[in-house]
């Protein structure tokens, strides 16, 4: 049985990415942890995912090292929670906030097939609209 809360070594250099990373656009709410003002949910879009990190993109500043709760949604459809910590954060030419987060603990193989589904679903839409 494999521990997935046991830390992973980090690579060196300008890819330290033990794992593939899946470019997926879907909805995401954020409860950020620790906070006493501001309980309310942020929303953002996931851009990309592994299985032990994502890169959202949202509308304000968060705190490296912070902790978060993140909720993936599609469709308005409620999939799955994971908790994440902020690991760097760009300002992007919108105004917008590109966001890497580590996961607290990796994806499940679910989880990654339900991401998977999203991706593919739009895939094939947008290879239908081409058509």
């Amino acid at each position: 049985m494999s521990d997935r809360r046991k830390p992973r070594s980090r690579r060196s250099g300008n890819e330290r990415r033990e794992y593939q990373r899946t470019k997926v656009t879907t909805e995401v709410s954020l409860l950020r942890s620790g906070r006493t003002s501001g309980n309310e949910p942020l929303n953002g879009i996931l851009f990309d995912v592994s299985p032990n990190g994502i890169r959202i993109q949202i509308d304000i500043p968060l705190s490296i090292g912070e902790s978060l709760l993140v909720e993936v949604h599609n469709d308005g459809e409620h999939l799955f929670n994971s908790t994440a910590k902020v690991i760097w954060q760009e300002q992007d030419s919108s105004g917008k906030y590109s966001t890497g987060c580590e996961l607290c603990v990796l994806l499940t193989e679910k989880q990654e097939n339900i991401l998977n589904e999203i991706l593919n679903r739009t895939l094939n839409s947008n290879d239908f609209a081409r058509n």
